[in-house]
């Protein structure tokens, strides 16, 4: 059964003694109500796989509810980044949504602690080939080959696929 953990539920309530996975990425604002979110298709996908877990998703169950002001939520999401299993990037940006929070986290992770990201986009992603390159420069400091160490994934199915993947090595 997945347990989908979104900002209403304290961080203090979750139970990261399971497997957890963080679904970091471009966020739909309370004020972008015309936009839909993807991490709905993440979920159905990691549910037909069998996945039995929490997914950590940094959004309200209500879609219209602002983040505005809400200076608690980058500590709730640190929390929940920090202690689950893996990260999983997937970073459909789009000139209305452009992901600038997720350009940090994705960097900040990578830096810190790169064994538990997982970094996927669509190939038509906007204005994504910075983050494409950094990621291939910081894996080489690693001693990777290109796409075989940390490979981008550029479907939303392979990349919770290698979510799972990296799940059943932790």
């Amino acid at each position: 059964m997945i347990n989908e953990i979104r900002y209403e539920t304290p961080t203090k309530d979750i139970n990261f003694s399971i497997p957890t996975v963080f679904a970091a990425g471009p966020t739909v604002r309370g004020n972008q109500t015309h936009l839909k979110s993807w991490r709905p298709d993440a979920i159905e996908l990691f549910a037909k796989k069998g996945f039995d877990g929490n997914i950590i998703i940094p959004e309200f169950s209500v879609s219209t509810i602002s983040d505005k002001y809400r200076y608690d939520l980058p500590a709730w999401e640190f929390e929940g980044l920090r202690k689950s299993n893996v990260i999983m990037f997937w970073v459909a940006r789009t000139r209305e949504l452009i992901a600038l929070t997720t350009n940090y986290e994705l960097g900040y992770w990578t830096a810190k602690d790169r064994n538990k990201v997982v970094y996927g986009r669509p190939d038509d992603s906007y204005r994504i080939t910075y983050d494409d390159i950094m990621w291939y420069e910081d894996g080489k400091i690693n001693n990777c080959e290109i796409d075989h160490c940390f490979p981008i994934y550029n479907t939303l199915e392979k990349t919770v696929d290698a979510s799972l993947e990296k799940l059943r090595r932790t």
